[in-house]
């Protein structure tokens, strides 16, 4: 082997070694990720950018900063504006944590969508979207019981959305909760008493009061929907 060849095996040996990286520091220093391409939208973006460190807690500003991120794809620029508006210790922004639980979402950081919709929830706790994100976003991580708690709380606000239902459903499902997603289907129906006699939740009801000896509504809104909770 010539000495030409040998120097760089040397010199990737001595970045490898603690005393080395003292001398050599930018052997341990990793690449810095390229700046995302923002496109023709590249002036404006820097130019938000730069007036947002000197009013970082231009609510306006910092929202119109994010919609236009997301607006070019960068997913990432998205999360950490929104990280910055709050590390600057500015408040709950909700455009800005719906930007970011999206993008958070699209880009699978499960943490950082469950960090988002926390923080939605936490400023407006009444909204049943909200408390669906987050326990969609536990339900990614795992978090069945916590997802459950949400959806019931969903559930609680809006009793007439199908969709809500069906998510609390999944989750009782996977927890072997039947009397809690049979009590869901019974206080469904009475939010909904159109839905009480149509085949699919008749049929879901029957097969729940069969296997079980869940305690039934006493007090169901209408007809159809005592018959199809006290069905066999």
């Amino acid at each position: 082997m010539s000495a030409s060849s040998r120097i760089p095996l040397r010199l990737a040996v001595l970045c490898l070694s603690s005393s080395a990286v003292a001398v050599l520091g930018a052997c341990s220093k990793a690449p810095e990720e390229p700046e995302f391409d923002h496109g023709l939208k590249k002036p404006i973006v820097r130019k938000l950018r730069a007036e947002l460190k000197e009013t970082p807690c231009d609510k306006a500003k910092a929202q119109e900063y994010a919609q236009l991120l997301m607006t070019t794809g960068d997913l990432k620029g998205v999360t950490k504006a929104s990280d910055d508006f709050a590390g600057a210790g500015c408040g709950a922004n909700v455009v800005l944590l719906q930007h970011a639980y999206t993008a958070n979402a699209r880009l699978e950081q499960k943490e950082g969508a469950l960090k988002a919709a926390t923080a939605l929830v936490e400023a407006q706790p009444t909204n049943a979207s909200y408390r669906v994100w987050r326990g969609l976003s536990q339900e990614a991580m795992g978090q069945t019981e916590g997802a459950a708690a949400d959806y019931q709380k969903a559930f609680e606000l809006q009793p007439d959305q199908r969709p809500i239902l069906n998510a609390l459903l999944k989750a009782y499902e996977t927890l072997n909760r039947p009397c809690d997603a049979l009590a869901a289907y019974q206080r469904y129906v009475q939010a909904k008493p159109t839905e009480a006699n149509k085949s699919d939740v008749k049929e879901a009801m029957q097969v729940l009061a069969s296997k079980t000896t869940c305690p039934v509504d006493a007090e169901p809104t209408d007809a159809g929907a005592s018959e199809a909770a006290t069905a066999p």
